[in-house]
């Protein structure tokens, strides 16, 4: 057994990271605050919310806990100026607080929520009646699920008391202190521990690379050999392709480095298979091995037509999109965005309206077959009332909606997608109007406009900033957006643009105009199409095999009955991808 005392400014540690956040105060910072706060009600009537975590306290370092280790014991110790008969809960954050520039209620989005995305639902402690002075709390069930590989980001502190507490920050002279007694793991089941970045591996043609981390899951008897190898053609090359663990060295990460060659061939995105395969004297890990995905992107890109020419080859009137009663429920007035799920080959259809007059009806999200015959109703009011975009995952087969008034993405089954699995949230990304996500497939990363700023946003599968770009002057504001990976590029349009609908390429440039829809004036408003969706999917033509079409929205007048959906047809050349 060892145990070891983690404080603030004892034998070098400096890595205590502790603040408090208020709701009446959203935008004020704490972080060098003496004394962290914790409340359910402050004298505003608003909630205070306290963060503390020990960061880098696992690893192979001198006074860090072994990955692994049996945790028996774990204690954080506090000092409180203000104690509280009320409950407080240590809930696991789930999201890095600790890298925000500034840490307050806003860049958390409304503070922090307990919904598995930025904390975990369920706290690992509970405790109540702590009383001032120096105040023990059990947190080993924390503890130990960092060890067995957990992302460490501390604990949210939360009470639904009014009844609020305090206790000295790291800032103060008696900074909370956490006691750990281990048993570092020397025996157990032997496997090979694999960590992709971001849960995927992708490469690009003549971009660069990517990283995967390997450890041993327990102590060998001998020394191990990790042989690499690919699947497929040779387009993946691999840097240090022989790994060695020794009983010394077994759960230190050693990481091996992918490439994607480049060559002149087109052959479109690809996945190969990079197998790992163990060899050693001990027989547990002998002939182990495991498998990871690689996805590659290809730089030698079909070359576009010369010229699109677009063709609208089917209109459907979305007011016919009726729930329950057709005498009583309307349908779909203000279609917001689209989605088009493959192997249901369905639409999925939002209206970001739908609960305002005239209809004050709780049905948001219409599904359509491909020839716009309408199936189903369901109502996103449990977690959304203003569900502006819509977006098919293909890597997890999940639904993902965009909120604008929320600054949320909220993650659904589409064969349920009235239960909300998870959320992402963008305020702390800075968006503050996020229309239309769309997935790519080979990635997993979201690609999403901000109408406000009119910027094209690529965010990582958990909606960490990978880049932005802001959209030219011409595309006068950014509701719709749609991604065809196959050529790499994006279409973008908005009711500003009326009609127009923009090919864009990933540096926001434009590439071509189609202003075809103009010249179909809406019957029931009079006017251009006010477009606020757009997607590619499968034509509806069931004879025309892999053949694309773009499907539009027009969102009309808002709150009325005059909505419209176009299945366009881009290039009269195009056999199908």
């Amino acid at each position: 057994m060892t145990t070891i005392i983690i404080q603030q400014n004892v034998s070098g540690y400096a890595d205590t990271m502790d603040t408090y956040i208020r709701k009446s105060k959203p935008t004020t910072s704490y972080s060098t605050a003496n004394t962290v706060y914790t409340d359910g009600s402050d004298s505003s009537g608003a909630e205070i919310q306290g963060l503390l975590a020990f960061e880098n306290i696992f690893g192979d370092g001198p006074g860090q806990i072994p990955l692994g280790s049996a945790i028996t014991s774990a204690t954080l110790t506090v000092t409180l100026s203000d104690g509280t008969s009320g409950q407080v809960m240590f809930y696991r954050m789930a999201q890095d607080w600790t890298a925000l520039p500034s840490v307050t209620w806003n860049a958390l989005g409304a503070g922090v929520q307990t919904d598995g995305v930025e904390a975990l639902s369920s706290a690992d402690a509970t405790v109540s009646g702590l009383g001032t002075g120096a105040q023990s709390i059990d947190v080993v069930q924390s503890l130990q699920a960092w060890s067995d590989g957990a992302a460490n980001y501390g604990w949210l502190l939360s009470t639904a008391s009014a009844d609020g507490f305090a206790f000295n920050s790291s800032e103060s002279t008696t900074a909370p202190i956490l006691t750990v007694t281990y048993e570092a793991p020397t025996t157990g089941t032997p496997g090979l521990l694999v960590t992709e970045a971001d849960g995927s591996t992708s490469v690009t043609e003549g971009g660069s690379g990517d990283t995967i981390l390997i450890a041993l899951r327990s102590a060998p008897t001998s020394d191990v050999t990790i042989t690499m190898s690919t699947t497929g053609r040779d387009d993946v090359s691999i840097v240090q392709a022989v790994l060695t663990f020794t009983m010394a060295n077994w759960q230190t990460e050693q990481s091996i480095v992918l490439a994607a060659i480049n060559d002149t061939l087109n052959e479109g995105a690809e996945t190969f298979t990079v197998t790992m395969t163990a060899t050693s004297a001990d027989a547990g890990y002998n002939g182990l091995n495991a498998n990871v995905t690689v996805h590659v992107t290809d730089n030698d890109a079909p070359a576009l037509p010369t010229a699109l020419s677009p063709e609208v080859v089917a209109i459907h009137n979305t007011a016919l999109y009726k729930a329950g009663d057709a005498s009583s429920i309307p349908g779909c007035g203000d279609p917001s965005g689209i989605a088009f799920v493959p192997g249901l080959d369905l639409l999925f259809i939002v209206d970001s309206e739908h609960d305002e007059k005239p209809y004050c009806s709780q049905t948001n999200l219409f599904v359509t077959t491909l020839d716009g015959t309408h199936v189903a109703s369901y109502s996103l009011r449990g977690f959304t009332r203003e569900p502006t975009g819509i977006a098919y995952n293909p890597i997890n087969g999940l639904l993902y909606i965009s909120d604008d008034d929320n600054n949320r993405i909220y993650i659904v089954n589409p064969a349920n997608p009235t239960v909300l699995l998870s959320s992402i949230n963008l305020s702390p990304l800075g968006l503050t109007d996020p229309e239309d996500p769309k997935i790519d497939p080979v990635t997993g990363h979201i690609y999403m406009l901000d109408g406000a700023s009119r910027k094209l946003y690529e965010l990582t599968a958990t909606g960490a900033l990978v880049s932005s770009v802001t959209l030219p002057p011409a595309i006068k504001d950014a509701e719709a957006l749609a991604y065809d990976p196959d050529r790499d590029i994006f279409y973008v349009a908005s009711g500003s643009n009326r009609g127009s609908i923009f090919q864009v390429d990933h540096d926001g440039q434009i590439l071509a105009t189609i202003d075809l829809l103009n010249s179909y004036i809406n019957p029931t408003n009079g006017g251009r199409p006010k477009i606020k969706g757009l997607e590619q999917g499968l034509s509806s033509d069931p004879n025309d095999g892999d053949r694309m079409s773009l499907y539009v929205c027009d969102y009309g007048i808002d709150q009325s009955l005059d909505g419209r959906i176009f299945e366009v047809d881009l290039y009269s050349d195009w056999l199908g991808f």
